[in-house]
């Protein structure tokens, strides 16, 4: 290996470095972590953690700390077999299910089921053997005959080669085990280098102590050394291939990865600065190691121009989740030439915030409890970081940006009694709650971040949130130890709970931009209704989505009772295999299949909606999506009493030959009625997973079945009994039953066929229209709905139903071209309430 990988700096010839002191930690804040950590018990313990943390590298000589950095030439492997099983046990270990303990089991991983540990040689040696001059490992220079099963020495011993592996894998035929690789991104690299450096700098910037600077530059100059020669996409895997995701670079890690690791790096240095700006004997240590590094300036040049400036310079290796990308150049470059790139700072983190909050607050990017809450909390954290350089800045962004008010309200308007979230995209896992808000994580600088939104706008949101996000209590608050003024902040929080209770208050709501919609029941918090009415996103960021539109939710007794599959199964592979690509298909989904194909995607449209009464409704529409003439879904949902509902569901379409209505629900039992149906073959094709179809082509005028909901992650008490009825009255329908495929989640393969039935309508010849007709009724003991009943007998142009309760009520829902209509009357004929709501 050659001095270029670690030094194209040109250290001898090299300007003297431009920073002089730390942009975002400078003595003043530094100094008041230290004076928050006398004042407050939760600084203290921030303090007392962060030394605690810091201790195992302090513990370290400056050869072996700075002798944890490793060099390129290993494959580097995201997972050991991405779909792969243990070599022992042959049971399956997919995706990052291999256990790895860095410090307790050094170059080993271990089998989750029957805890062996792999590679069966001492790869600590054999890479030992292979260090060059540079001290970067060369497998040309290692010692090959110490790659033998310890445990089986005899080369006449059949185990001898067993699970042995030189970097490049164990191999059994055409099967590979790449232990190494994987262990080298998430255990020495994800264990002992990157908190090393990050808590090292942490400890200093909170301490003030130089040990802990002096220990974090040591490792931040050597990987500097070998950042240029680091390049996932030549020399790194992710499902086993090279290049994945059509080329995406890196450094250390795949690209995605990569954005944070220069971040860290990024804020560690600048942590550190001050600290290592002046420790001669850092600079003797790293002169010993490398002649050319005279004094702190050529250690100041080495890791800027290294590691930031070949960043800033090659942007493509850190392409991630908007804004990854965008804000850890911006950090890049302000711990590099702040303050004089003030003005020009304040321009990029402005636009970061108008593509950020573009789309309802939001960035646009599907996933709605995952991948659409990483620019909320990036956005968080730029804005505190930067607020403290400018006082402004806040102010400013938020008199360009008026949507960011709406951003963290997103997040309770679709969060169901702070349990679940509608997975719209690639989110969640089937049938699971979701009992943490979404849209923060809840760090230290969010809490601030949140102090500064409640004081410019004066919404108690933020510091509701700031009460959630601890825990429901003041103590700890506000989790910032460089926290300007931690008593004040807590006063706050305490008095906004007082005025204004704990939680937001939530009710329906509408993000017509982002394209989904919640009806919730106005006194049961657990129950409601949700439409996701578009696939593609119409917006910048076309990521993560599902191609799903007019998708229906119902959660309901505390559970998911129409879920979504969740995040694709990309346990089996990759990204592209028939169970990954299963989830985002259009019939993994409640909704209508045409011409057994997936949408096509196009713009959505919300054309009706009525909230805030004990019935409402939402109707959108996206003929687009089957490049048809109509494609457009009605709900209704009706209250029945203070913790029950039923849905009305009336979905138009036109265009094509065969309607598909789709519904699953979730693990269930399923009683039919009015239906008759017999074995019959797939009607799909093979990437749809779905089996076990039976088809009855003349069902009943109003068939179903009813759901017996098997509550398989124990969220309630033994003995309670939840159903889901479903009834079909759609005219001139075929009935269908059949079984969809899904995981437990999206790292396991525990495999599960979920109950579905398929309302069908075909036509011979010319173009087909339909109108789907159902309702559907969550309910625990007697079902509150005693019989429904079409009462249009005209064609569907106007749908009319008869609605009788058990109690003797009745309803009656009209839903046509122009909207709603509805009424209801007791049992005594005289009306409780009636309404209407029009088309838009």
């Amino acid at each position: 290996m050659t001095r270029a990988i670690a030094l194209c700096l040109l250290l001898a010839a090299a300007a003297a470095a431009e920073k002089r002191e730390s942009a975002f930690y400078p003595r003043a804040v530094r100094e008041r972590a230290a004076a928050n950590a006398k004042r407050y018990g939760w600084a203290a313990e921030i303090r007392k953690q962060a030394v605690a943390d810091a201790e195992r590298w302090t513990r370290m000589s400056d050869d072996d700390l700075r002798s944890e950095i490793f060099g390129p030439r290993i494959t580097r492997s995201h997972m050991v077999w991405s779909s792969g099983y243990c070599p022992a046990c042959r049971r399956p270990v997919p995706m990052y299910d291999w256990r790895i303990d860095a410090w307790a089991l050094p170059w080993k991983v271990r089998c989750p089921h029957c805890n062996e540990r792999f590679p069966k040689n001492d790869f600590e040696s054999f890479h030992r053997s292979g260090l060059d001059e540079q001290g970067v490992f060369d497998p040309m220079r290692a010692d090959r005959r110490l790659l033998y099963n310890r445990d089986h020495p005899d080369p006449a011993d059949p185990l001898h080669r067993f699970g042995v592996d030189d970097g490049e894998g164990y191999v059994e035929g055409d099967k590979r085990w790449r232990f190494i690789g994987a262990y080298l991104l998430h255990g020495q690299w994800a264990q002992r280098i990157e908190p090393g450096f990050r808590n090292l700098a942490g400890a200093y910037a909170i301490t003030g102590e130089r040990v802990y600077a002096h220990k974090a530059g040591i490792l931040l100059d050597r990987i500097a050394d070998v950042w240029p020669s680091f390049d996932y996409a030549t020399q790194g895997l992710v499902y086993e291939r090279a290049r994945y995701g059509g080329g995406v670079a890196g450094y250390v890690w795949y690209a995605i990865n990569s954005a944070y690791t220069a971040m860290y790096l990024a804020t560690a240095y600048d942590q550190v600065f001050d600290g290592i700006r002046e420790d001669p004997p850092l600079v003797d240590f790293l002169h010993r190691k490398d002649g050319r590094k005279t004094g702190f300036a050529a250690v100041q040049q080495n890791i800027e121009t290294n590691i930031f400036r070949h960043v800033i310079e090659h942007p493509y290796q850190i392409r991630t989740n908007y804004p990854g990308q965008e804000r850890a150049l911006m950090l890049l470059r302000t711990v590099l030439d702040w303050p004089e790139n003030r003005t020009q700072l304040r321009g990029d983190i402005e636009a970061i915030v108008r593509k950020a909050v573009a789309v309802d607050g939001l960035s646009g990017e599907k996933g709605l409890a995952g991948y659409a809450s990483i620019a909320p909390r990036e956005m968080a954290e730029v804005l505190e970081e930067y607020a403290e350089l400018d006082p402004g800045l806040m102010s400013y962004i938020l008199e360009r940006n008026p949507k960011l008010r709406q951003t963290y309200r997103f997040h309770f308007d679709t969060w169901i009694n702070h349990e679940y979230y509608p997975h719209s995209g690639d989110s969640g896992s089937f049938t699971k709650k979701s009992a943490k808000y979404a849209g923060l994580a809840f760090t230290g600088p969010e809490y601030s971040f949140l102090g500064r939104m409640a004081q410019i706008t004066g919404d108690p949101l933020y510091l509701q949130m700031a009460w959630i996000g601890n825990g429901q209590k003041l103590d700890g608050l506000p989790h910032d130890i460089f926290a300007e003024n931690p008593s004040a902040y807590a006063a706050a929080v305490k008095s906004a709970i007082e005025r204004n209770g704990p939680w937001p208050g939530v009710a329906s709501a509408n993000k017509e931009e982002w394209r989904i919609a919640v009806l919730r029941h106005r006194s049961a918090p657990d129950a409601a209704v949700w439409l996701d009415y578009d696939s593609v996103p119409e917006g910048a960021l076309k990521s993560h989505y599902h191609l799903d539109a007019m998708n229906l939710g119902l959660f309901a007794k505390g559970l998911d009772l129409l879920p979504e599959f969740g995040y694709p199964a990309v346990q089996f592979g990759d990204w592209h295999t028939p169970q990954a690509l299963w989830h985002k298909k259009t019939a993994a989904h409640n909704t209508v299949v045409v011409d057994g194909q997936d949408q096509f995607g196009g713009p959505a449209e919300c054309t009706l909606w009525s909230a805030g009464g004990p019935v409402q409704a939402i109707r959108a529409s996206s003929e687009a999506q089957i490049k048809g003439k109509a494609y457009e879904r009605t709900v209704v949902m009706v209250e029945t009493g203070p913790a029950d509902f039923y849905v009305v569901d009336v979905f138009r379409v036109a265009g094509g030959k065969e309607h598909a209505k789709h519904t699953h629900t979730a693990f269930a039992a399923s009683s039919l009625f009015g239906v008759r149906p017999a074995a019959v073959a797939s009607p799909y094709d093979a990437g749809t997973l779905m089996r076990a179809f039976q088809l009855d082509r003349r069902p009943a005028p109003a068939w179903g079945v009813d759901w017996k909901i098997e509550d398989r992650n124990g969220y309630h008490k033994p003995g309670r009994e939840i159903h889901l009825r479903y009834t079909d009255l759609t005219r001139d329908a075929e009935a269908l039953t059949s079984e969809s495929w899904t995981v437990e989640s999206a790292t396991s393969t525990i495999e599960h066929w979920i109950p579905t039935v398929i309302s069908r309508r075909r036509a011979a010849e010319g173009e087909l229209s339909s109108t789907f007709v159902s309702v559907l009724e969550p309910y625990e003991g007697p079902p509150r709905i005693q019989s429904a009943v079409r009462q249009d007998h005209e064609g569907d142009a106007e749908v009319r139903l008869d609605i009788r309760l058990a109690d003797g009520t009745r309803d009656w829902i009209s839903s046509g071209p122009e909207g709603l209509r509805w009424e209801r009357r007791n049992a005594s004929g005289r009306t409780v309430f009636n309404g209407a709501a029009r088309r838009r």
